[in-house]
């Protein structure tokens, strides 16, 4: 009696213990198809491009190397989620809106402030002068960033000043680059008041900055410096902030002057586009 005792309770616990690391086994099975399911989508959102945006289940099955069962099930899917659309005429798949609501949620994560830093540390660190960030807000500038140059001498940085945006080549390279209308408000709202001399100096400055693409001039709001600045534009190509380095007088000949020209526009260009801006797209100034 006890020995048939001890034989049925070995097999209980022969049992107990096969049984779980097939549950195991199971649960993992399961999830490996979860996640296949889901890279699956996501290789499939990829397929579509400029050149294909609108594809069916054949193409689609081609591309990916999948029945179209499967492919029709994950469109499906996608479809029902919003992040793809159906032609109802051709039965064809475009990307849907779902997804520009995702990628707008990404845009506003990236500020020019995030996205900046560091391209402006390592010109900071290439040119060895001061090297700025500021926005504009309303008649003026606000300097947002002012990484010190490593001289011995070098200017004061402006971070957290402000300055009204006629009287800074920062400033000025962004009003460059607004609509006629805000030009317009921008030169005769400002105050103190611009006289009519003024004004006309400051449109041939702005033609002069729209063709060149950067402003380099004596900078009116720190006497004895001499400032480079760019535009940087934002994913709908608006102009709100700007990039510049300023550096003394005496540091600066024709040579350098067109070697820190090049540099500013290129960095602002680099910082424009982690921002999204597609350099072919029309300017909103025109």
């Amino acid at each position: 009696m006890n020995s048939n005792q001890k034989v049925r309770t070995s097999a209980k616990n022969t049992k107990t213990i096969v049984a779980k690391p097939a549950e195991e086994k199971a649960e993992g099975k399961k999830d490996g198809t979860r996640l296949s399911s889901v890279a699956a989508a996501i290789r499939l959102l990829k397929v579509f491009n400029e050149e294909n945006a609108e594809l069916g289940i054949s193409t689609l099955s081609r591309q990916l190397k999948a029945s179209k069962s499967t492919v029709h099930r994950l469109a499906t899917t996608l479809l029902a989620e919003g992040l793809l659309e159906q032609d109802p005429v051709t039965e064809r798949y475009r990307l849907g809106l779902g997804l520009f609501s995702l990628g707008a949620l990404v845009r506003q994560r990236l500020s020019v402030t995030s996205v900046a830093k560091d391209l402006l540390t390592d010109l900071r660190d290439e040119v060895r002068e001061n090297v700025e960030l500021a926005v504009l807000k309303g008649h003026s500038i606000t300097y947002i960033y002012d990484f010190e140059s490593p001289e011995a001498v070098r200017l004061r940085p402006r971070l957290g000043m402000s300055a009204l945006a006629v009287d800074s080549a920062l400033g000025m390279v962004m009003i460059a680059f607004q609509s006629e209308d805000k030009i317009k408000e921008m030169l005769i709202g400002t105050e103190p008041r611009l006289s009519a001399a003024r004004r006309k100096e400051l449109y041939k400055e702005i033609e002069r900055i729209r063709i060149d693409g950067f402003a380099a001039e004596e900078e009116n709001a720190k006497l004895g410096a001499i400032c480079v600045s760019a535009p940087v534009r934002n994913a709908d190509g608006s102009v709100t902030s700007a990039i510049g380095v300023t550096v003394p007088d005496q540091r600066v000949d024709a040579k350098r002057m067109e070697m820190l020209s090049r540099r500013v526009v290129e960095t602002a260009q680099a910082i424009s586009l982690r921002l999204g801006y597609i350099s072919d797209q029309p300017d909103l100034h025109t």
